[in-house]
């Protein structure tokens, strides 16, 4: 296991307030390694996506 940093970890700390803020739902999950951190973040941002076309559309 790769224990977050400090830095990641604020990142990651102000992602879930902003959604929170946001009232979105979602399920915080943890990564294996750097290449899973990368794909599960594209996932959110391709979702985050779908929501605002969503909202504006």
């Amino acid at each position: 296991m790769n224990r977050a940093t400090p830095i990641e970890m604020r990142k990651a700390l102000e992602a879930v307030e902003i959604m929170k803020r946001a009232g979105l739902r979602f399920v915080p999950m943890p990564v294996l390694n750097e290449q899973d951190h990368q794909a599960l973040a594209a996932q959110v941002q391709e979702r985050l996506n779908t929501i605002l076309a969503e909202v504006e559309g």
